[in-house]
C-alpha cells in the first residue's frame, strides 16, 4: 500500500474540478456589443479574408478587426466557418507588421480566439506559423504583447505536444520578465495563467529546468493582493509538485516561497486556497526532509482548520493529513499534537463520502505507523466508531481502506495484549457485523480481507472469558470496563 498517495486516481474528479476553476483555454471577448455601429459593414469571413490580403494597413486593420469581433461572440463563435476560409494565414502575417500595432494586436486577438476552439483550431493556428511571431511580440510587451500572451496560453492549454513546442521555442526568456509586481496587472494576470498553462500536464511532464527559472519571480508573486494571480501562481506550484521529489526539492527550496505558501492557506478566497493546500499536499508526497520543511513552516495549524471548511477544502486538507500520518513517529506526533485528530472525526461523520475516504486514509496510516501512545491519543477522540462506520459504504475502496486500518490496529493490539479489549470495543460499536457482513461482498478483496480479521482475531476470543459467567439465578457477561491502553 502506497501510503504518501500522489495524485493519480484520487484527483480524476479534482483536475476536472480544477479545469472549472483555472481554465484551459480563455476567449478574449470585444468589449464592443455584438451589434457593429450602423456605419460599418458586416463582413463575411470571405470578405474578411479578401481584405486581409490588401495591401492597405487600414483595410488590413478594418478586417482584422471585423475577424476579431465575429470570433469573439459570446454565443457560437464560427471558429471553424473562419478556419476554412483560409483567415489564419493572412492573420499571421499580419504579426509581422511592427509599423501598425493596431493590426497586431487585432490580428493576436483573432488568433488568440481560433486558439481557443477545439484541438483542431488550435493546431492549425501552429501549423501557420503563429508561435514563433507570437514570442517575439511577446517579448516586446504593453498591449500587443499582452495579446500575444494570451493567446501562447491557450496553445499550451491544449496539451503536451504544444506546450513542449512552446517552451523549445524559447517562451521563457520573454514571459519571466513579465512575471514581476511591477507590470501592469492585466498584462500580469495572462502572464501567470500562461505560465500555469506552461507547467501543466502529466504525459508527460514538462521539462522542468525549462520552467524552473520563473520560480523565484512566482515566489515573490506570492506576496502580491491580486486574487488571480495568486491563484494562478499557485496551480502552477501545484503542478509543478505533482511529480518526483526531485522537483518537489526544487519548487521547495526557492527562497521564500514556502513560508508565502503556507501563508495563503489561510486566504479567504478558497479560489487561492485551494491550489494553496494542493501544492503543499503534493509537497507532503514527497521525502521524510520534504515533510519536515513543510511541518517546520508551521502548515498544520491552517490544514487543521480547513478540515472544517467546504468539502472540496476538507478532502484536500484530509489528504495532506493522510501524508503526514504516513511519515515518522515525530511527523505523526506533530499532527496529533497540532489538533487534527478532532476535525478528521468530524469529517468522518458530517462529510460525505470523498472527504470521509480521504479522513480514513489518514486514520488509517495512523493505525499502521503510531506509537502506542498515537494509538491511544487516536481512540481518545472517539474517531473508530465513525471510521468503522464506513464499513457499510458504496465505496469499494473506502471500506478497503477501513478493513486495512482495522487490521493494523488488531496488529498493533496483539502485540501490546490488548486483542480481546480492542474486539470488545469493536463489537460494541458494531463494526464487528458489518465485517461479518462483508464475508459475503461481491468484492474480492473486501471478503478476503474482512474473513482475516475474523479468522486471525475473533474466533481465538470465542473462549471462556466471553462466555456467560454462572451466578447463581443469572448469567452475567463480562464488559469492557477498562479502557484499551496500548
Amino acid at each position: 500500500m502506497e501510503l504518501r498517495r500522489k495524485r493519480a486516481e484520487l484527483s480524476v474528479a479534482l483536475r476536472k474540478q480544477a479545469r472549472d476553476e483555472q481554465l484551459l483555454k480563455r476567449r478574449a471577448m470585444s468589449p464592443e456589443t455584438e451589434t457593429p455601429v450602423e456605419t460599418e459593414k458586416v463582413m463575411t469571413p470571405e470578405e474578411i479574408l479578401e481584405e486581409l490580403k490588401s495591401q492597405d494597413l487600414t483595410r488590413k486593420t478594418n478586417a482584422a478587426r471585423a475577424a476579431r469581433r465575429m470570433l469573439s461572440r459570446e454565443q457560437k463563435p464560427p471558429i471553424s466557418i473562419m478556419v476554412n476560409a483560409g483567415v489564419i494565414k493572412p492573420l499571421v502575417e499580419a504579426l509581422d507588421h511592427d509599423e501598425c500595432s493596431d493590426l497586431q494586436f487585432e490580428a493576436a486577438w483573432a488568433l488568440t480566439n481560433i486558439a481557443s476552439g477545439t484541438r483542431q483550431h488550435t493546431m492549425a493556428v501552429v501549423d501557420g506559423g503563429a508561435v514563433p511571431k507570437l514570442i517575439s511580440l511577446l517579448g516586446q510587451g504593453g498591449v500587443v504583447g499582452e495579446q500575444c500572451a494570451w493567446a501562447l496560453g491557450n496553445i499550451a492549454g491544449d496539451g503536451p505536444e504544444t506546450r513542449d513546442m512552446i517552451l523549445n521555442a524559447g517562451i521563457m526568456q520573454a514571459l519571466v520578465p513579465l512575471l514581476n509586481a511591477q507590470t501592469p496587472t492585466s498584462q500580469l494576470r495572462i502572464a501567470v495563467w500562461t505560465y500555469s498553462n506552461l507547467c501543466r500536464n502529466k504525459n508527460p511532464l514538462v521539462q522542468f529546468d525549462l520552467v524552473a527559472p520563473a520560480l523565484p519571480y512566482i515566489s515573490d508573486l506570492l506576496e502580491i493582493s491580486d486574487q488571480d494571480v495568486l491563484a494562478d501562481s499557485c496551480w502552477a506550484l501545484s503542478y509543478l509538485t505533482d511529480g518526483p521529489n526531485e522537483r518537489i526539492e526544487g519548487v521547495q527550496t526557492t527562497r521564500h516561497l514556502l513560508p508565502r505558501l503556507v501563508s495563503l492557506l489561510e486566504h479567504p478566497a478558497p479560489a487561492v486556497a485551494t491550489p494553496a493546500l494542493r501544492a503543499l499536499g503534493n509537497m507532503l508526497t514527497g521525502s521524510d526532509i520534504q515533510t519536515d520543511r513543510c511541518l517546520d513552516a508551521d502548515c498544520l495549524k491552517p490544514i487543521s482548520r480547513l478540515l472544517s471548511a467546504s468539502p472540496a477544502l476538507s478532502k484536500e486538507a484530509a489528504w495532506a493529513c493522510s501524508n503526514v500520518f504516513a511519515g515518522t513517529a515525530p511527523q505523526i506526533q506533530r499532527a496529533i499534537d497540532s489538533g487534527v485528530l478532532e476535525p478528521i472525526a468530524r469529517v468522518l461523520v458530517h462529510h460525505d463520502i470523498k472527504c470521509q475516504k480521504e479522513a480514513a486514509w489518514a486514520i488509517t496510516n495512523l493505525c499502521l505507523g503510531g506509537t502506542p501512545e498515537q494509538l491511544d491519543a487516536m481512540l481518545s477522540c472517539d474517531i473508530l466508531s465513525p471510521y468503522c462506520a464506513l464499513l457499510q459504504a458504496r465505496d469499494h475502496r473506502a471500506i478497503i481502506v477501513v478493513l486495512d486500518g482495522l487490521t493494523h490496529l488488531l496488529q498493533a493490539a496483539a502485540k501490546y495484549d490488548q486483542v480481546r479489549g480492542m474486539c470488545i470495543k469493536l463489537e460494541e460499536i458494531g463494526a464487528l457485523d458489518q465485517i461479518e457482513n462483508l464475508q459475503q461482498h461481491e468484492n474480492e478483496q473486501i471478503y478476503k480481507k474482512s474473513i482475516h480479521i475474523l479468522d486471525s482475531y475473533f474466533m481465538e476470543e470465542e473462549d471462556a472469558s466471553t462466555q456467560p459467567a454462572h451466578d447463581h439465578e443469572q448469567y452475567q457477561f463480562r464488559t469492557n470496563d477498562a479502557a484499551i491502553h496500548f
